[in-house]
């Protein structure tokens, strides 16, 4: 029995991937246990002596200094110098071993030395770091200079910063300063530290200042990154079924069998026919990486114009689907490919024909192609690498599996003008998807142009359309009457036709959940008729916040003794959008930011203050991750609690009471 390519695409369709949230501790021990700490120095306890503690003259002593941690508290290792934020995203303060006034008679060693530390991922700041528990130990060096007597004491100062993965906290950087007494007798010969002592100075395993082991925080984050897989996958399916690129499977397959001496060659002209589709797709991935690595992700995904252009790009693939107008590459391109293809012999002749193939099929998967990788641009460098490799794998392994299983071939649907029916599908799909990049650009610009209304508008058209279509009542001039539906078709009219009926209360102000993530936000003059309050009642999402405004919302949280509340956001931010449609309007977070805390919002990506925002984020959070939100004290600037993820209501609260119980500590 054949399987209808419809309910296939129906099911890709409906098809979606979830984000993971973080998870907070929220239990009435953890709880309890934040209450009890006051400081870095309740779950700390330092020392250091000098070894030996006398000594010649011109000879070293070595100064351990060791910290012992309570509990789960773990000491970031070694750094070189303060951390900078341009050179390595969000990780933590490394100890910082130095002298302060130093007596005469006496210098310090250049180098700092510590035990081996432990290397993990670590939750708190999403990336492997290297890092101690339970206790750290550091070495310094001192040598004396001059052939007096002294009897000297001075300090050597330990910067630090501890965090705890049950907690789901770090408290704030701080420094112990500690005293050393060190004799300096002239008379003592080969009094000094040992050999293999000083060399415990310089021995710095894992320093982080050249450590390279960090990974990418979103990544780690959430399952975006394995939902981009899943549509990269998606993506080289409907490749797949294009008219472009279905009739040439069972031709290529046909092609292997026949010239390959045995099965066995035939296999293996298979899997380089293969490879060479998988090079050329990901190479395009490789580029992509690159920019994306040298501009970063966050400022390519919210400049307007990189916007506009993905807008227009999706626009034309999606007429170009529609049957408008054709995509094709120079025949003299594909005329000298061909000729390499067929005039090489052996494995050569083989990868000409695989990357012959994905130049012929350039007018059905560059929408696809072009479409992956605009949805990449919000991601990191990883993102159109593997997607890339992703897509091109997929759409590469019917051919290897039929070459090794060459009488599957009969189970595949024939060629007709369902395949044509694909393109126009995904043609309306894409068009659809250009609202979310014009919507980025008009938000960063401000023109309101595009309001939620008009984009749910335009969006549920286009899916009525696609369902009209799918059942045959809409047609394009190059393509002949449907005479009949079969049931892989009408399961994916009524997906469409279910799409837009379930955004028709979104026109009067009902929420979409998730769909609202990728619409244009609300705004103060959009009428409500659904949910909370009278039917008509003008909505402001905005109402009760301080908007880009610090020192408003630092002045009022100080007269009211209550915490400030940073909601680092973004025009352009998806998962922001998500956050501020389904759990920010609760009546149970509302409570929050009314009575407890001065809720701020600041757009990083804003033309004229977000560079401003996104230091300010930087040097608060660590972190450029959207959304990111904050709970700060406004009288010290300590952070209480810092979070970037997508949260459900009950995380979200969880988060808020969390970072509220540390503020009742530091504020009694």
């Amino acid at each position: 029995m054949k399987r209808s390519p419809f309910l296939l695409l129906a099911v890709l369709l409906l098809f979606s991937a979830g984000q993971a949230a973080a998870q907070f501790v929220t239990d009435d021990q953890a709880v309890l246990g934040l209450n009890e700490i006051k400081g870095p120095e309740d779950v700390v306890s330092w020392s250091a002596r000098a070894v030996p503690s006398s000594i010649g003259s011109f000879e070293t002593s070595v100064i351990k200094l060791t910290a012992r941690m309570n509990g789960d508290w773990k000491m970031y290792a070694l750094d070189a110098s303060l951390p900078s934020m341009e050179e390595v995203l969000a990780r933590p303060y490394g100890v910082i071993v130095s002298f302060s006034d130093l007596p005469s008679g006496i210098r310090a060693l250049d180098q700092i030395g510590q035990e081996p530390p432990e290397v993990g991922f670590d939750v708190t700041f999403d990336m492997e770091l290297l890092y101690f528990h339970e206790e750290a130990i550091f070495y310094a060096g001192v040598e004396s200079v001059d052939s007096l007597s002294h009897e000297l004491v001075f300090n050597v100062n330990a910067r630090y910063q501890v965090c705890s993965d049950e907690l789901g906290t770090c408290l704030r950087p701080d420094t112990a300063v500690l005293p050393i007494s060190l004799s300096i007798d002239p008379t003592c010969l080969d009094c000094g530290a040992s050999e293999e002592d000083i060399q415990r100075t310089s021995r710095t395993e894992g320093q982080q200042a050249g450590f390279t082991g960090v990974t990418d925080y979103e990544t780690y984050r959430s399952n975006g990154f394995w939902a981009f897989l899943l549509l990269a996958i998606g993506a080289g399916l409907a490749s797949l079924l294009t008219p472009c690129v279905f009739p040439m499977i069972p031709l290529t397959v046909s092609y292997f069998t026949k010239h390959g001496h045995n099965r066995a060659q035939a296999v293996r002209m298979a899997l380089i026919y293969g490879a060479s589709i998988v090079v050329t797709f990901t190479g395009i991935g490789v580029i992509m990486a690159v920019l994306v690595g040298a501009a970063g992700a966050q400022n390519i995904a919210s400049n307007p114009w990189v916007n506009l252009m993905i807008a227009a790009v999706l626009i034309g693939f999606a007429l170009s689907l529609l049957g408008m107008f054709e995509l094709r590459l120079p025949s003299s391109w594909l005329n000298w490919i061909g000729s390499r293809g067929s005039s090489e012999n052996g494995w050569i002749g083989v990868l000409f024909m695989g990357l012959t193939l994905t130049l012929v099929s350039f007018s059905c998967t560059a929408p696809f192609v072009g479409g992956l990788l605009a949805a990449a641009s919000g991601g990191t460098w990883a993102f159109p690498l593997f997607g890339m490799i992703a897509y091109s794998t997929t759409f590469a392994l019917p051919f290897v599996l039929l070459a090794i299983f060459p009488n599957a071939l009969n189970a595949l649907p024939s060629s007709g003008s369902w395949m044509n029916a694909v393109k126009v599908v995904l043609g309306f799909v894409e068009l659809a998807a250009a609202v979310k990049f014009l919507s980025n650009a008009d938000l960063v610009w401000g023109l309101g142009l595009i309001s939620r209304t008009l984009g749910i508008a335009f969006v549920l058209v286009v899916f009525f359309l696609t369902g009209m279509y799918l059942l045959g009542k809409l047609r394009f001039p190059h393509e002949e009457k449907v005479e009949s539906v079969g049931v892989g078709r009408l399961f994916a009219a009524v997906a469409f036709f279910v799409l837009a009926l379930y955004m028709i209360p979104g026109l009067f102000g009902a929420p979409l959940n998730a769909l609202d993530a990728y619409l244009p936000p609300r705004q103060s003059t959009d009428i409500i008729f659904f949910g909370e309050g009278e039917a008509g009642q003008v909505s402001d999402p905005e109402e009760g916040w301080f908007v880009d405004d610090i020192e408003g919302a630092y002045a009022q949280a100080t007269a009211l003794g209550q915490p400030v509340f940073v909601d680092f956001s973004g025009w352009t931010c998806t998962n922001c959008r998500d956050m501020e449609a389904n759990v920010f309007p609760k009546p149970e977070v509302v409570r929050f930011f009314e009575e407890e805390m001065v809720p701020l919002r600041l757009y990083t990506d804003d033309l004229e203050k977000g560079d401003a925002f996104h230091e300010y984020q930087m040097n608060l959070t660590g972190t450029p991750a959207l959304p990111t939100y904050a709970l700060v004290d406004p009288v010290s600037g300590v952070l209480l609690g810092r979070e970037s993820a997508l949260m459900d209501t009950e995380e979200f609260i969880a988060f808020l009471e969390v970072s509220l119980a540390a503020f009742s500590t530091t504020d009694s």
